[in-house]
C-alpha cells in the first residue's frame, strides 16, 4: 500500500515544458452519521471531508484532467471518534483509544461512465496504523449538472491498526484476542452530486458495510453491519500563474 500512490502518480505525469503553472482542485466540508465505533450497534453524528485534484501543472509534472477524464489525484482523510471504557463498559480492560485522524493520499482514474480509486492513510492521532481504500464506480448522469455513482468498496489495515481498534487483552472482559492485518471490511456506497456553478457542488452519500476476516471475528463487535449517512458541501478552485 506504501507503494501505490507513487507508482500511480509516476504513471499519471508527464514532463512540463515552459507551460504556465496552475492548480485546479476542490474541498468539501460536512456532517457524517455513522456508528460510534467500529463493530457497535449505536450510531451518532460527526465531521467529514473530501478533498481532489483535477490539475497540477508545476515542479515537473502536467496532471491535467480536463474534461475530467483519464487519471486524478487528491488528498485522503479519516476522522475516528475517541473510544473509551467509561462510555461503552463492555470494553473495560481495553486501552481507551483517543480521537484519530488518518491522512493519505488518492489516485483514481475516469472513464465517461466509471471510475476506479485506491486510497492510503497513516493514523498522526489515536493510532499510528495504515489503512487503505479500493472501490469502483458506475457513474449516471441523471439530470444536468446531477451525477449519480454506485460501487463497492473495500478496506485494509495492518496488524497496529487492528490490533488498536479489534484486540482484546488477557484479563479485560470480553475474552483475549490478537487479530491479524489483511481486508477488514467491505460493502457499498451510493453518492448524489450536484454542481450549481463552476464554484459550488453538494453531494450525498449512503453506504452499507460489513465486517469481515479478524475484524468481523472479534469478541469488540457486536454488529458486523453498519450503515453510513453523509452530505457535503464542496468548493471549487481553479488558480493559474
Amino acid at each position: 500500500m506504501r507503494l501505490l500512490l507513487p507508482a500511480l502518480i509516476l504513471c499519471a505525469a508527464s514532463p512540463v515544458y515552459a507551460q504556465d503553472r496552475a492548480l485546479a482542485f476542490e474541498l468539501g466540508l460536512g456532517v457524517r452519521g455513522g456508528v460510534v465505533y467500529e463493530g457497535a450497534d449505536s450510531y451518532e453524528a460527526g465531521p467529514t471531508g473530501t478533498g481532489s485534484v483535477n490539475t497540477f501543472r508545476m515542479l515537473g509534472l502536467n496532471i491535467e484532467r480536463g474534461d475530467g477524464l483519464g487519471f486524478g489525484f487528491g488528498p485522503s482523510f479519516r476522522y475516528l471518534a475517541a473510544r473509551t471504557a467509561d462510555d461503552h463498559p463492555r470494553l473495560t480492560g481495553i486501552e481507551d483509544v483517543d480521537s484519530a485522524l488518518e491522512i493519505g493520499g488518492r489516485i483514481s482514474y475516469r472513464w465517461e461512465n466509471a471510475e476506479v480509486w485506491g486510497a492510503v492513510r497513516k493514523g498522526v492521532t489515536g493510532h499510528e496504523g495504515i489503512v487503505g481504500d479500493l472501490g469502483s464506480d458506475v457513474i449516471w448522469e441523471v439530470a444536468r449538472d446531477t451525477e449519480l455513482r454506485v460501487g463497492p468498496r473495500m478496506t485494509f489495515a495492518n496488524e497496529e491498526y487492528m490490533t488498536t481498534y479489534f484486540g482484546v487483552p488477557a484479563g479485560a472482559s470480553l475474552a483475549a484476542y490478537s487479530p491479524g492485518g489483511g481486508l477488514y471490511k467491505s460493502g457499498i456506497e451510493m453518492t448524489i452530486r450536484h454542481d450549481y456553478n463552476d464554484v459550488w457542488a453538494v453531494e450525498g452519500a449512503l453506504g452499507w458495510t460489513r465486517l469481515v476476516g479478524d475484524a468481523g471475528d472479534s469478541p469488540v463487535v457486536e454488529n458486523r453491519d453498519s450503515g453510513t449517512i453523509s452530505l457535503m458541501v464542496i468548493r471549487k478552485f481553479d488558480w493559474s500563474w
